[in-house]
């Protein structure tokens, strides 16, 4: 390149990543501009510079320019009828998110800023501006606009694109150059009678066409008089309305033809080659599906290609045409005659099966022949150009064009997260792209995911390497049309050339695949058993009725953990668009099939095989919604979601198949939960506490989910005062790991743990359900009542094996192997130990300290404690029979122990022998002075895994001068930002209005330890802090400051927010914390820095099997930036380019020793005055607890009162229709209300449910508010007393 050096990007997708891959072959450095929407697109990574653009998502690209769009007529895909009137079905359009619109074309703003995109290049010195197309690719205006800023635009000229802007004046043209026009009118249609007078002189079928329409809108075809009356004034008002010019023209329409086109190059100058023709007559309402080089009718018919060719260079030199563009034409797949139709001024979508067939770079050339003006030649010279003139194209090339659409929904367009994008590349394939795992399909643009392309020497190769490679493709997220280009390549008619325009017409294709008319409340995808594994925060997800799900699965003949939907509340409504065979399972509940009432336990055909296409993460489909992973696009199903079905029904599959009455389980309002003691309880609990657990009836909360189940009861009293360094309530204690099933104490509120908890925390937890018991934990629901019964880990294994026998027989059963009146009923009965007092004791095995070896408690729930085991303080500590919590010292933070825990994980994964990872062991969690040992109960005999692990500790003996690998990472942070300030509005509006930690969480931290605010800050900026853990929720670090100095203490916020910012620095207990992601949590608010975490694995620094970033012992620092610096680099992350700045080191346990040594003296002091503090600040906050609880229950109104005012024949209540909390009052007191209007919001088990007046309430006035928000309500409690005046 002599003169062009910088070339700005004017685009998006897929052809700005194709554009940007040969100019950095060219050595062109690359401008790319990108929207908030696109942060993570593919083109803005590889660009040498990416430009942030200000315009918003939706005009971003359009620079001062306004879009015209089109609504295309699939009335049939939304229930709409053909005669209703097109402005009120464009407002109901409008109403669904636009997806039903296609940009048509692009104007100039005379009323916007038309210079940002050229303000942008001409800030970095841009010699070219590349629009692609799209956008600003056939923007005469734009076009101009380059040039007056002294660039170049990449493309033909101004007086180029306006000549072939409006149809009619293209067809004058293209008859003076000689090029055969679709026989038509001379001219525009004046009015009806001249557009009826004209369809006669032309012949039946014909079509009228808006002269300034384009890519399929503003046309209609009549096939007789009535029609072209009917669509004259139609067209002529999209016209007028769509590109502000009323002019008609109407031509013949061929039924019979086929819609090819040819590539041609232009110097501008009167020069032009061609580069073949391509066939593009797989449509769907006029936009290309699949299109492929050399025509298959050319090919039959080799003089063709001469004359189209040669016509289409006529025409370009006619104009002197420059840069690349495209002539279509219409050829009567009978006559073989051909027409021109229109010429594309500028680069097509389909370019590259041209490139492939003829061994051209075209957007090189577009490139060259810009250089070529830019250094005042004009263009490519004319002999040169010519000689590029190829003779034939080399073998075949097909292009699909991929699209996130769904074809349940007339194929609208389907925004969402792709969890997966894994592309088949074989030889001769190609795939132009901008998508990949953990690209969000945003709805402001396009759907085109990619454009799939193979190359052979013969179309029956070619033919079969597409179909292989669609075939073999698998895109996980949104709907696509992956599966509908397959079959469209394996029709018949396709395979033979018979790829007329209106193929697609003809062409029949029903997805194999369940259409979500409605999602119900809360429904998911999941597989047993989730992903116990993976750990560091990541929740085990799986069903929470792992019992019912396991013989629904058994019933329609697939494997027992099969994925399968897992129903809350209320159920989803499902359109099957393929059969399938499905079985419902679980507590009883009302389904209907075509309205009339089908069974549950039973396997009803809807036809055969269920069975869900849906993403793996980390080895399981299960969904996490909380983290956004796994299942349908990380979340709950809702309407229009598609999921996908075998297409073969095995045939063993027909017989009727349905479980015993007998056999059902057991579904009831009062649960009786079998649990083992532990982990934590005598010590942190008093006795009296502690009988309390097991002698109450337990309510469910509404606060009931997968995260946590909340229990209504009695409050403990506690043994102690406080949680020592882990938090002044006496709940707190140093953070460990939770196992699934434990009742947590979060303050005084019991809750318990079911399978998306998470993983460690700082709370008590005193009791922990078995493991065969999970089934009957996930059925419990708000309102119902639960009671524990203690047992010893000897009977919590006999009833896991009683449990896992029953699902082994109901297989064999449902394979016919035996019958199912062999199989005995699930005995529901306690076992012996849940009525006498032998249910074991925590300490199991105590390892007193020697030297630099610190005591080492190993708990559990045993009915046979290992001899020799003394009293003492809380130690290592048993979950369930499943969970061993070995832990050291006596719960205070100490960086020995972690080295320690840190050692103990290496040694277990090393193991090779019969207690291993291959043999029975599961997972761990480490923390700051604890592991938590999950492992397979029914495997590893208790007694032989507490020999196991006290002979490693022998092992690891002594060490205090060990050293451990470290990286420090440098992060920025800013103390105070908008998001901060938000998330703490949001807690003092929904939860908790005032408290000791309210309105400023930094103020309160500081006097909480006797320090100023500044004092505060320059700790965390001065402090190196250790990862003691990292999980909880989305693998977030749990830091300890390595300087005892800088070692601070406060409570968590009680209760705990619902929500917090991603990036989130906090502090609670001794720790700091970093919130990766946007969750719930306790800490006190301390700032923000840049997470840590990428679920999807798709950003730098990032992989699909490592979606995090910090590790056990890795050090944070912090550096302050502002807030617009910090909001910069927090965009570069989103976008994926985020360079995090980190050097490998080591922790030198010595050095630390020795520090904690020479600072003693010094800590006991700091250490004196935080306690001082503490004090005054836990005063405080006792005092302004009494006073927001008083405040509540003083602002209850009086049930008398309520029952006064219900007596009056004029007043009506609106009722809570389930346990729920109150989260938002939508009226006042004498509002007039609406029907149908919202009067409040709820919120329970984390969805929000809207309260709605009844239609007849309509008009009657808001008497009383009897809730507030935060309030607690029981389905029935009225929420609003409503007034309606006599009439």
């Amino acid at each position: 390149m002599e003169e062009l050096k910088t070339l700005l990007v004017a685009n998006r997708g897929e052809i700005a990543s194709r554009i940007i891959r040969t100019a950095k072959s060219l050595e062109i450095r690359t401008i790319a501009i990108y929207t908030e929407a696109d942060a993570a697109s593919s083109h803005v990574v590889q660009a040498d510079e990416p430009v942030l653009l200000t315009g918003g998502d939706a005009k971003g690209y359009l620079d001062g320019c306004f879009v015209l769009f089109e609504f295309h007529s699939i009335y049939p895909a939304w229930g709409m009828k053909e005669e209703t009137p097109k402005v009120e079905v464009f407002m109901r359009v409008v109403e669904l998110d636009k997806i039903l619109f296609r940009a048509s074309t692009c104007l100039m703003d005379p009323n916007g800023d038309s210079d940002t995109i050229i303000n942008i290049a001409k800030e970095r010195r841009v010699d070219a501006i590349i629009p692609g197309y799209g956008f600003l690719s056939e923007n005469a205006d734009f076009a101009r606009a380059v040039a007056a800023a002294g660039m170049v635009f990449v493309g033909p000229s101004p007086e180029s694109i306006e000549s072939f802007g409006l149809k009619h004046t293209a067809r004058e043209l293209a008859t003076k150059a000689g090029v055969p026009v679709v026989p038509g009118s001379q001219g525009l249609i004046r009015d009806q009678d001249e557009a009826v007078k004209e369809a006669e002189r032309l012949g039946f079928p014909v079509m009228l066409k808006a002269t300034a329409g384009g890519g399929g809108m503003g046309l209609a075809t009549c096939r007789n008089v009535e029609e072209v009356k009917e669509s004259f004034e139609t067209v002529k008002s999209r016209g007028e309305n769509l590109f502000k010019n009323a002019g008609i023209f109407i031509e013949k329409f061929y039924p019979e033809s086929r819609h090819i086109e040819v590539q041609v190059f232009g110097n501008g100058m009167g020069n032009a080659i061609h580069f073949g023709e391509r066939e593009c007559s797989i449509q769907r309402r006029h936009q290309k599906v699949i299109e492929e080089c050399p025509s298959p009718f050319v090919t039959n018919h080799p003089h063709h290609r001469e004359k189209l060719g040669t016509a289409a260079i006529s025409l370009a030199e006619s104009i002197r045409y420059g840069s690349a563009g495209t002539i279509e034409y219409l050829v009567d797949d009978k006559s073989g005659d051909f027409f021109f139709l229109e010429m594309n001024t500028r680069l097509q979508v389909e370019h590259g099966i041209t490139e492939l067939c003829y061994s051209v770079d075209l957007v090189e050339l577009m490139l060259r022949q810009a250089d070529a003006e830019l250094a005042g030649k004009g263009g490519l010279v004319g002999e040169e150009l010519k000689k590029m003139q190829p003779s034939e194209p080399h073998g075949v090339a097909i292009e699909a064009r991929v699209y996130a659409e769904n074809p349940a929904k007339g194929y609208a367009p389907s925004p969402g997260t792709l969890q997966i994008v894994q592309w088949h590349n074989i030889e001769g394939s190609r795939i132009d792209t901008w998508v990949r795992t953990g690209t969000v399909v945003s709805a402001h643009y396009d759907p085109l995911l990619a454009k799939v392309m193979f190359h052979s020497p013969t179309r029956e190769a070619t033919l079969e390497g597409i179909h292989e490679i669609l075939s073999e493709s698998r895109i996980c997220g949104p709907p696509t049309n992956l599966d509908f280009l397959a079959a469209i390549l394996q029709d018949q008619a396709f395979a033979c050339g018979r790829t007329l325009t209106k193929f697609l017409t003809e062409f029949r294709y029903s997805p194999a695949a369940i259409d979500v008319v409605s999602g119900g409340a809360y429904t998911q995808v999941q597989d047993y058993p989730g992903r116990p594994t993976m750990g560091r925060g990541f929740p085990h997800a799986g069903p929470m009725d792992p019992l019912a799900f396991q013989v629904a699965n058994m019933l329609v003949g697939n494997p027992a953990g099969l994925e399968g939907l897992e129903i809350t509340l209320n159920g989803p409504d499902l359109l099957f668009l393929g059969p399938a065979i499905v079985a419902i399972c679980g507590a009883p509940m009302e389904a209907m099939l075509d309205g009339k009432s089908i069974p549950m336990w039973t396997r009803l055909r809807i036809s055969a095989g269920q069975k869900l296409s849906v993403a793996e993460w980390f080895g399981s489909k299960a969904t996490s919604p909380g983290v956004g992973v796994g299942g349908y696009q990380g979340r709950q199903l809702a309407s229009g979601d598609l999921l996908s079905l075998v297409k073969d029904i095995p045939g063993h599959l027909s017989k009727d198949l349905a479980l015993p009455k007998e056999l059902i389980p057991e579904y009831t309002r009062h649960w009786d939960i079998l649990a083992m003691v532990g982990p934590y309880d005598e010590g942190y609990l008093l006795p009296e506490d502690i009988n309390m657990i097991y002698e109450t009836k337990w309510q469910i909360s509404h606060n009931a989910a997968r995260g946590g189940i909340r229990l209504i009861g009695p409050k403990p009293k506690w043994a102690r005062s406080s949680g020592g360094e882990g938090g002044s309530h006496p709940s707190n204690v140093v953070e460990y790991g939770y196992p699934v099933g434990t009742l947590n104490w979060t303050g005084d509120d019991p809750c318990i743990f079911p399978v998306d908890c998470p993983d460690f925390g700082g709370f008590v937890s005193s009791t922990t359900i078995i493991k065969a018991d999970y089934w009957r934990l996930g059925q419990m629901k708000a309102g119902d009542t639960m009671q524990y019964k203690r047992v010893s880990l000897s009977d919590a294994l006999q009833k896991r094996k009683t449990v896992n026998g029953f699902l082994d027989q109901v297989a064999q059963a449902c394979a016919e192997k035996i019958s199912f009146n062999e199989i005995q009923p699930l005995d529901y009965s306690s076992p012996p130990s849940a009525v006498s007092d032998d249910h074991g004791k925590a300490v199991i095995h105590y390892i007193a300290a020697s030297g630099n070896r610190p005591q080492t408690f190993y708990r559990q729930c045993s009915k046979t404690p290992a001899p020799g085991t003394p009293g003492g303080p809380p130690g290592a500590i048993r979950g369930a029979d499943d969970y061993l919590l070995i832990e050291y010292g006596e719960g205070n933070f100490d960086l020995n122990h972690r080295c320690r825990v840190t050692a103990l994980i290496k040694a277990l994964r090393d193991s090779t022998g019969e207690i291993s990872f291959s043999s029975g062991l599961i997972n761990t969690v480490g923390c700051g002075t604890s592991l938590l040992l999950y492992y397979d109960g029914t495997k590893i005999p208790q007694a032989k895994l507490i020999s196991f692990l006290v002979d490693l500790e022998a092992m690891l003996g002594d060490l205090s001068t060990a050293k451990v690998p470290s990286r420090i990472f440098k992060l920025p942070i800013i103390f105070e930002s908008h998001r901060q300030t938000a998330a703490l509005q949001r807690y003092m509006e929904t939860q908790r209005p005032y408290a000791s930690y309210l309105p400023d969480n930094m103020e309160f931290v500081a006097k909480n330890n006797g320090l100023e605010r500044k004092d505060l800050e320059w700790i965390l900026l001065n402090s190196r802090l250790l990862a003691v853990s990292v999980g909880f929720f989305c693998a977030l670090p749990l830091c300890l400051p390595v300087d005892p100095r800088h070692r601070i203490g406060c409570p968590k916020m009680n209760p705990s927010r619902v929500f917090t910012p991603e990036g989130q620095v906090s502090w609670g207990g001794s720790c700091m914390a970093l919130y990766n992601v946007e969750s719930p949590g306790g800490y006190q608010l301390t700032g923000l820095t840049i997470p840590g975490v990428d679920v999807l694995g798709s950003k730098n620094g990032y992989s699909l099997d490592r979606p995090w970033l910090f590790e056990d012992f890795d050090q944070l620092t912090f550096h302050e930036v502002t807030e617009k610096e910090y909001e910069r680099q927090l965009a570069v992350f989103h976008s994926g380019r985020y360079e995090y700045e980190w050097e490998e080191t080591v922790f030198d346990m010595k050095e630390h020793n020795e520090l904690l040594r020479s600072t003693k003296d010094e800590v006991k002091v700091i250490k004196e005055r935080q306690a001082k503090a503490q004090a005054e600040m836990d005063k405080l906050e006792k005092e302004l607890m009494e006073e927001w609880t008083k405040e509540k229950a003083e602002g209850k109104i009086p049930m008398d009162k309520v029952e006064a005012l219900l007596n009056d024949p004029n007043i009506s209540k609106i009722e809570s229709p389930l346990n729920a909390n109150i989260w938002k009052i939508q009226v006042k007191e004498g509002d007039t209300l609406e029907a149908n209007q919202i009067v409040a919001i709820l919120e329970a088990m984390k969805l929000e449910i809207a309260v709605r007046a009844e239609d007849d309430l309509a008009g009657s006035a808001v008497e009383k508010l009897l809730v507030r928000p935060n309030d607690s309500v029981k389905a029935g409690d009225p929420l609003v007393l409503t007034r309606t005046t006599a009439k």
